[in-house]
């Protein structure tokens, strides 16, 4: 097939998108497609003379917020040219801001081009954190207690701070509403640190979305197409799972399948399938869970682009399930292709 793949983007998780989209790149071409990459946020290729990929560590690195932004109207116009309309699906290596949020989905949808991942309702509604927190409640999924801060000035209310200390008992986490990759996360053990915390999710969004830090064990579950993959216990050195622990080799320890008892798996399993549902989800997602002492298990997110790099969570758990990367990769393509024709 002819597929297009984005990545790159003008996220804070640039870096990761485009190992995400190297590995993906190798596998379509091992696979025998016939494949172009550019990043969005400026429209130029990603591939070298030779039709290499230009991976993350060949490539500039830049701060959040610092790479040129390509207008809604450019990029609706570039999306639904002839060009773009001769690929047969796009392959969506984006994580975070524009790619992750609804935004290229909802282009992509109005061009009816097939893309990979969920559509744009379902992009957007698990891109904010606090929307699925709300559906989780309403459909009596446990998750930790929450309350969200909009601050459109820049200047943290003192009000805000009152707030938190009156809701929440320490040690909690403070994250940005709208992010991922755990960039500008948090975990809070001092009243004094709250408004440094604050600071720092603020220089992602400005929305930030406070919630009960849950002491137990950190489990995910893949899921493609209605297929649950093996769960994973998350174990990172530092004791939380930021952003150096998930993407620097040797932080952190994985567990595939996860020591739980066989029961608990297939309850965590069903809540991803509920969770998948009620969001609208597509093609490869992944749920994440926090297990008490007790048992209880509380639902964090939903992740509807997640990571495809060689320490990624997804393409670990596949492979444990006898699935191997390129075997991933072309099911969700096949995914892809199958939804845009039962649309």
């Amino acid at each position: 097939m002819k597929v297009l793949l984005l990545a790159g983007g003008d996220s804070s998780e640039r870096e990761v998108s485009l190992n995400s989209g190297a590995a993906i790149f190798n596998s379509l071409k091992k696979l025998g497609h016939d494949v172009y990459a550019i990043d969005p946020s400026s429209g130029r290729s990603l591939l070298s003379a030779e039709g290499k990929f230009i991976t993350g560590k060949m490539s500039v690195n830049v701060e959040a917020g610092s790479v040129p932004q390509i207008g809604a109207m450019a990029l609706a116009k570039s999306i639904a040219g002839q060009e773009l309309r001769d690929f047969e699906v796009v392959f969506l290596a984006l994580h975070g801001g524009k790619g992750e949020n609804g935004s290229i989905q909802n282009l992509l949808e109005l061009a009816q081009i097939p893309f990979t991942g969920s559509d744009m309702k379902a992009s957007a509604i698990a891109m904010d954190k606090a929307t699925t927190k709300r559906l989780l409640e309403s459909a009596k999924i446990l998750t930790p207690k929450w309350a969200i801060y909009k601050i459109t000035t820049g200047v943290i209310p003192i009000d805000v701070i009152k707030d938190v200390k009156k809701k929440f008992k320490l040690p909690f986490i403070v994250k940005p509403n709208d992010g991922g990759s755990t960039i500008g996360l948090t975990k809070v053990t001092k009243a004094q640190d709250i408004q440094k915390a604050f600071e720092t999710a603020l220089k992602e969004s400005n929305e930030t979305l406070v919630e009960d830090y849950i002491k137990g064990r950190e489990l995910t579950v893949p899921v493609i197409d209605g297929q649950a993959l093996p769960v994973i216990e998350i174990i990172p050195k530092s004791g939380l799972y930021d952003y150096e622990a998930k993407y620097t080799k040797g932080k952190t320890e994985y567990i595939v399948p996860a020591k739980i008892p066989a029961k608990k798996g297939k309850e965590l399993q069903k809540a991803v399938f509920k969770v998948f549902e009620i969001v609208g989800a597509s093609g490869l997602a992944r749920v994440d869970f926090i297990m008490t002492k007790s048992g209880k298990s509380y639902c964090l997110e939903i992740n509807t682009l997640p990571g495809m790099t060689d320490l990624s969570l997804s393409p670990m758990a596949a492979k444990a399930n006898g699935i191997s990367f390129d075997q991933l990769v072309e099911r969700i393509v096949d995914s892809a292709v199958q939804h845009f024709k039962n649309r």
